[in-house]
């Protein structure tokens, strides 16, 4: 029994620095914690990251997907004109040059053909139609080639 509170603190207090650990630990909850929140934000930023590249490259697969069908179109309107009984434009390298396309998903596309023709001594004219397909401006712009050869 404790006669001055002064005295019965002290005591206590005393007792409290004796116990095992409570005298050695100096705060590595707040460390541990601020080193975990650092770890989480890292990952997040890490994920925004891929989410970004993936979205980029998946509007990129986009385009060359259109630019490769612009370029079939052009390739075979080209094949339309050569083969029909219509006169076909002279074939030669502007054969088709920079034709605006309007369709619906081909928007904001344009196709080049370059048309060469062959005369080999069996008699037939080979044609070697050459079309390129060009979707957007600039950075994201994407270009792709099909190359059609048919004899008449």
């Amino acid at each position: 029994m404790c006669l001055s509170n002064v005295r019965c603190v002290m005591r206590d207090a005393k007792k409290f620095q004796n116990i095992k650990g409570v005298a050695r630990q100096k705060g590595l909850g707040l460390p541990s914690a601020l080193f975990l929140i650092l770890v989480m934000v890292l990952i997040v930023g890490a994920i925004n990251q891929l989410n970004e590249m993936n979205a980029a490259a998946y509007g990129r697969e986009w385009l060359s997907m259109r630019a490769f069908y612009a370029a079939e179109t052009g390739a075979q309107l080209s094949a339309v004109y050569q083969l029909s009984s219509e006169t076909a434009p002279a074939c030669n390298s502007s054969f088709i040059d920079n034709l605006n396309l309007t369709a619906a998903g081909l928007s904001e596309c344009r196709v080049d053909v370059d048309c060469v023709t062959q005369n080999p001594s069996d008699g037939l004219t080979y044609y070697t139609l050459t079309s390129t397909g060009i979707c957007g401006a600039g950075p994201a712009e994407a270009t792709r080639v099909v190359q059609v050869r048919f004899s008449q």
